[in-house]
């Protein structure tokens, strides 16, 4: 515990030492011009963008005989690192499942994302277990959603549905333990649709501890409602909020409202279209790129400057686009107003899986009492560690498997690879080409691994799940 306040303190000191210099940065990635503009009259663009730092701070702009890293960028490299170092030790050490069957299950898909989404997309994702929708739809409407929600049709009341919400919480975290802790109340939503939002994520802190990171849209439109929310948020310990700026004017309004220290604890992401933020190809934006190919190349073409891209060379040599997906939930998908629960997981967008996220099943509720039933099946449907006889074993299509005399390489995108030897599984070649060649269940592997191969049931069974458990293996298929 120590060492998660310790993370978070260190992060809200750096946010809080560096504020005016974020602003900056904040601008700068998003505006094209914004450069061009300093160069002719830095201090006027400045106070235009309500931005207060010394030119001395970004001398390295103006001036680019030193290879020395610049002051500047030290700094805010100072907040990256403290931010991805709170995410590891509160996402990825102190909020997982203590049902030990899930954690599996979680396990076996963060493994997976490695191979499918990439090792940066994998190390900086919060892989939280539960994300709740408290509206139906959004009031918003984004043309690159990664998303794609309808319009807002209904939002869920604090005041009919607080006994039920905090019944909610309380069975929710009954089975997710510590990992109820890395819960947030939006996703295919606008938060602060709901007017009851900032009700709900009391209720949530009072249950659980912790009060919900929160992403909104709508910053601008309502200023005092924004600015009373960042203080209740900051009362209750949130470790940050974040506002999705779609456009130059939005970023100007919010700036000219908000204090560099009022927005210290606020990601505020440049989401217009030339700005240094790639939008994930899934959703809407999948769409238009389906109909103007030209979209997401101008998007890979920026995605290929960040240095975790250029510096990488399994990301530099690939084709793919590493940003595949936003999802950041391996565990429930849950609507309030719809009463539905999923259980998802990211994977790149693809026709089947168009937002970017597997859904391995969805349910309907009508009370609490038919969550928990639903809770307890999908437990012994898909918390397994092991496959059974009758699941059909077949390899995620983006898996190419490759043999040397010594080395059994299994390749996914982006260049990933997981290595087995030869000599400590000699079966394992036989086993993977009867997979590739075959659609067939475990039993009937095992079946042709011992007819064909002389492979006993013990060991195909053993190198099946192998496979399985390092998340090569489509799950839940059955034949």
């Amino acid at each position: 515990m120590n060492d998660t306040i310790t993370a978070k303190d260190k992060f809200h000191k750096s946010l809080h030492k560096y504020a005016r210099l974020k602003r900056f940065f904040e601008r700068f990635s998003a505006d094209p011009e914004f450069m061009r503009n300093l160069q002719s009259d830095f201090e006027d663009t400045l106070k235009k963008n309500h931005i207060r730092i010394d030119r001395e701070e970004v001398h390295y702009l103006f001036e680019k005989s030193s290879q020395d890293i610049p002051d500047s960028v030290k700094k805010m490299w100072e907040i990256v690192q403290s931010k991805q170092k709170w995410v590891e030790q509160f996402y990825l050490k102190d909020c997982l499942p203590s049902n030990s069957s899930m954690l599996t299950w979680r396990n076996r898909q963060i493994k997976r994302q490695k191979y499918d989404l990439g090792p940066f997309f994998t190390k900086t994702n919060i892989h939280s277990s539960l994300a709740v929708e408290l509206s139906q739809g959004c009031s918003v409407g984004c043309w690159f959603c990664a998303l794609s929600p309808d319009s807002l049709k209904n939002t869920y009341s604090h005041q009919s549905h607080q006994e039920e919400w905090i019944r909610f919480i309380q069975i929710m975290k009954s089975f997710l333990g510590d990992a109820i802790k890395s819960t947030f109340l939006y996703w295919a939503t606008e938060p602060f649709d709901n007017p009851d939002y900032e009700k709900f994520c009391i209720d949530l802190y009072n249950e659980t501890g912790v009060f919900p990171p929160t992403t909104t849209a709508v910053a601008h439109k309502d200023i005092d409602r924004i600015k009373e929310f960042i203080k209740i948020s900051s009362k209750h310990g949130s470790w940050l909020n974040r506002f999705s700026l779609t456009s130059l004017g939005i970023m100007r309004t919010v700036h000219k409202n908000f204090t560099e220290e009022e927005l210290a604890e606020v990601e505020c992401l440049p989401l217009n279209k030339n700005a240094n933020y790639t939008y994930g190809n899934s959703g809407n934006f999948r769409e238009r790129t389906k109909a103007d190919p030209s979209l997401l190349i101008e998007q890979d073409e920026k995605l290929r400057t960040a240095p975790w891209h250029n510096q990488d060379i399994d990301y530099s040599t690939s084709e793919d686009y590493a940003n595949g997906s936003i999802c950041c939930v391996s565990g429930f998908l849950v609507n309030m107003v719809s009463r539905k629960i999923q259980l998802i997981s990211p994977t790149t967008a693809t026709d089947k899986w168009p937002l970017g996220y597997i859904i391995f099943d969805e349910a309907k509720f009508e009370n609490i009492k038919d969550l928990k039933t639903t809770l307890i099946k999908w437990e012994n449907r898909f918390f397994n560690n092991e496959m059974t006889p009758d699941d059909l074993v077949q390899f995620y299509p983006w898996i190419k498997p490759h043999f040397t005399e010594e080395e059994i390489i299994l390749q996914g995108r982006f260049n990933q690879k997981k290595q087995f030897f030869v000599n400590e599984n000699p079966c394992m070649i036989s086993i993977i080409k009867i997979i590739n060649s075959n659609k067939c269940s475990f039993k009937d592997i095992q079946i042709k691994a011992l007819e064909e191969f002389s492979i006993s049931l013990i060991d195909s069974k053993k190198i099946i799940n192998t496979l399985f458990s390092n998340g090569f293996i489509i799950e839940n298929q059955k034949h």
